[in-house]
């Protein structure tokens, strides 16, 4: 055909993988002032299984005419030695190339870091060309960390008691979420290996040959032992690890109705990221605000390490000296195999300047002296009335009254609807606006899983407590579902806001590729423009 043929289906290579392709060649040529033209399309495939198996119908569209290729069969057998063959293949055995998931520890607690780092060795004279995942491991009940890798580097190691070449492929720290035995599936990469062979050319240097193949991990099987009930604390949140904990205090006396902000802080290394921070605990004279969470955590082969913090404002209302509750953090150390609790200092505020209250009760204003008694009268300058005048009856205040209070019921009877739409609506508007800003900074973090789910997530339940009213302790999928059928929303639109529930709470023990993150924040933008917008 002289045309191009952008329009091609490959067949259905089933039973079969593709090692390689498809690769493109296309050819033109003249022949007796005539043009011929050809496009090639190859695939270098392995088979799966022995027997006959069928390569299906490939397809193509031309000027709005499909063509179909014929169905091939082929016959795979049990491999046949060749007269070359042990000259070639003797490179490829388990001695000579080896991938290997070296695990630092096989019996963890939950929440116990563990490193897993994949090796792929090779012996010399056999060089990797090209390499390539053909299967990623799965991390199923784990709490996911990888740890990037600039470059893939070549080094020399003793493995085995010989010399090897070595590329450290992957490496990533789990969080075991469960106990029980967990597994983890294999890596598998497809290599193609550069050999020598036993022929040379017409200067009598040995002629290198290529072949490709697929080596694998194997499946780890990783026993993860329950944390001790003997032992436990009351307030144990999950931390797992080794801690330092702490309250600090920016200011230590200002005046009443300005602010000051407490951290309630921990330090130390392990499972940061997973476990609350206890609530800071104030006298009632004080206005508490919602805190800031703020991370400031670092992976590598050890797990996690550095700071997690819960930043609070605080506002005082009366003059006085009010005590700031010792706060207690507990967690888990594996390396003694015991829980730990330690305590915040104690700390003291001194607030001037404003109200005092009594020392019998907190919530009583005391005024000063001179004007407790002020209100009442030494004198009165009471006259006598005669006769009762109907002005000054309280029967003509009621009926002078109801009309004016009739009044003022229907205006506010018929203006408050409209305006508690108006508020819901400037309220959607400001959740709207934040909403954008966040799925903003998500595009912004595309390639950083955890913190690209979690602007997202941020961004799905603002979503759904501005428009239906969803408390926070009821942003579960069934809630979710239940409310949004009652507020009228179509099937599709629930199945989308579902399933981006799903990708946030997946991404948490799994991986991402930045495709699929992709994907998802241009479902989001559309959905919540159709939800918010209606």
């Amino acid at each position: 055909m002289n045309e191009n043929g952008d329009n091609f289906t490959p067949p259905n290579f089933e039973n079969f993988q593709i090692i390689g392709g498809p690769n493109q060649s296309i050819k033109t040529s003249y022949v007796n002032g005539e043009q011929n033209f050809s496009k090639t399309f190859s695939y270098f495939l392995k088979p799966l299984k022995k027997g006959k198996l069928i390569i299906y119908q490939a397809t193509v569209t031309i000027d709005g005419q499909e063509y179909k290729s014929l169905p091939v069969e082929v016959n795979v057998t049990n491999s046949v030695k060749g007269a070359n063959s042990n000259s070639d293949n003797e490179y490829f055995d388990d001695d000579n190339i080896e991938l290997i998931a070296s695990v630092s520890k096989s019996s963890p607690y939950i929440n116990e870091p563990i490193t897993i780092v994949y090796k792929l060795y090779y012996k010399s004279p056999i060089n990797v060309s090209n390499a390539s995942e053909s299967e990623a491991p799965k991390y199923k009940d784990f709490f996911t960390q990888n740890i990037k890798i600039p470059q893939l580097k070549v080094d020399r190691e003793t493995y085995k008691g010989q010399i090897y070449n070595v590329v450290d492929w992957k490496k990533v720290v789990l969080y075991p979420q469960r106990d029980g035995n967990l597994e983890i599936s294999p890596l598998s990469l497809n290599l193609v290996l550069d050999f020598p062979t036993n022929k040379r050319d017409f200067f009598g240097n040995i002629i290198r040959d290529q072949a490709s193949k697929i080596i694998t991990t194997g499946s780890k099987i990783i026993t993860v032992r329950k944390l001790p009930d003997n032992g436990k604390p009351k307030n144990f949140s999950g931390a797992v690890g080794q801690f330092e904990f702490d309250i600090i205090l920016n200011k230590n006396s200002l005046k009443a109705s300005e602010s000051f902000q407490a951290k309630v802080k921990v330090t130390g290394q392990g499972n940061l990221k997973l476990f609350d921070l206890p609530n800071l605990m104030v006298p009632a004279s004080m206005e508490l605000y919602e805190p800031e969470r703020k991370e400031n955590v670092k992976t590598n082969l050890s797990g996690m390490s550095g700071t997690i913090e819960n930043i609070y404002t605080i506002v005082p209302k009366y003059q006085g000296k009010f005590p700031i509750q010792e706060l207690e953090f507990s967690y888990f150390d594996p390396l003694e195999k015991t829980y730990k609790t330690v305590k915040s200092q104690k700390l003291n505020i001194d607030v001037f300047e404003g109200p005092t209250l009594s020392s019998n009760n907190n919530e009583n204003i005391v005024l000063p002296v001179s004007e407790s008694f002020k209100f009442i009268k030494k004198e009165n300058n009471f006259t006598i009335i005669n006769k009762e005048q109907f002005s000054n009856t309280s029967t003509f205040y009621i009926l002078l009254s109801i009309p004016v209070l009739s009044l003022l019921s229907f205006i506010i009877f018929y203006s408050l609807p409209k305006r508690k739409e108006l508020n819901n609506y400037e309220k959607i508007k400001k959740v709207y606006k934040q909403i954008k800003i966040n799925l903003n900074n998500a595009e912004k973090s595309i390639g950083n899983k955890d913190e690209f789910y979690d602007l997202v997530e941020k961004a799905i339940y603002n979503c759904l407590k501005a428009r239906f009213s969803i408390e926070t302790n009821k942003l579960n999928k069934e809630s979710i579902k239940k409310q949004m059928i009652l507020e009228g929303i179509s099937i599709d639109k629930i199945k989308i806001i579902l399933k981006l529930v799903e990708s946030c709470e997946r991404a948490r023990y799994s991986n991402s590729s930045d495709y699929e993150m992709t994907n998802d924040l241009n479902i989001a933008r559309k959905i919540f423009d159709e939800i918010l917008k209606k």
